[in-house]
């Protein structure tokens, strides 16, 4: 038996453009955002989904409901707080030159294992790490065997990608991927294993200006 997990990346938003780390402020999408989380409803508009949770945040949860919207299988959607981006305190609302000037050993954090850092007035990488893991224990024990829709942040993902596929070789960056982009994984119950299967999917954005996730 597996149970399938299909992830959606919320759309861009001003922030993203602008070079500001978002984490738990709420910041909407933008009219490009939009679109692109049109081009990612309509690319999984066939699929048959048996359940759908989504972060709260309003980049991620209006993601959601267009994905959702134009689905052609009835779907209802579940907001759960374990799906939120990094919090990251006194770092949320920075710009990444700014975050690099003055916060430079956390600033390392986005982009490589190191999973022990503590963000001011934030969570702590371990505390993040084990949020999303325990969340995707719950889900692949109470949905075995079913096809489950994510849609979240892209430092939710890298966390998965921990789950996933295991811990980034030292002095590797860890894998980005874009706004509205798809990624795929499985459980199977068994092997009793976690397997990725695609990672950062875009080719239903051709034609729509991307915003490109990179190390800052």
């Amino acid at each position: 038996m597996v149970t399938e997990f299909i992830f959606v990346r919320h759309g861009e938003t001003n922030a993203n453009r602008d070079g500001i780390l978002q984490g738990n402020i709420d910041v909407p999408l933008n009219d490009n955002g939009i679109r692109q989380a049109h081009a990612a409803a309509e690319y999984l508009a066939d699929t048959c989904f048996d359940a759908a949770y989504s972060s709260p945040l309003k980049r991620a949860a209006l993601t959601a409901e267009i994905v959702i919207h134009a689905n052609k299988h009835p779907l209802k959607l579940e907001l759960s707080d374990s799906l939120r981006e990094w919090h990251c305190g006194k770092l949320d609302g920075l710009t990444w030159q700014e975050i690099n000037a003055n916060y430079p050993a956390e600033s390392k954090s986005f982009c490589f294992e190191q999973i022990e850092t503590v963000m001011p007035e934030g969570e702590s990488g371990w505390e993040f790490q084990k949020r999303i893991t325990d969340f995707l224990e719950q889900l692949r024990q109470k949905h075995a065997g079913q096809k489950i829709l994510l849609v979240a942040h892209g430092g939710v993902l890298q966390r998965i990608f921990r789950t996933v596929a295991g811990v980034v070789s030292a002095g590797n960056v860890i894998p980005l991927a874009g706004n509205a982009s798809v990624s795929s994984f499985i459980y199977n119950h068994q092997l009793n294993a976690w397997q990725l299967t695609s990672w950062n999917r875009t080719d239903h954005l051709a034609g729509i200006p991307q915003h490109i996730s990179r190390v800052h």
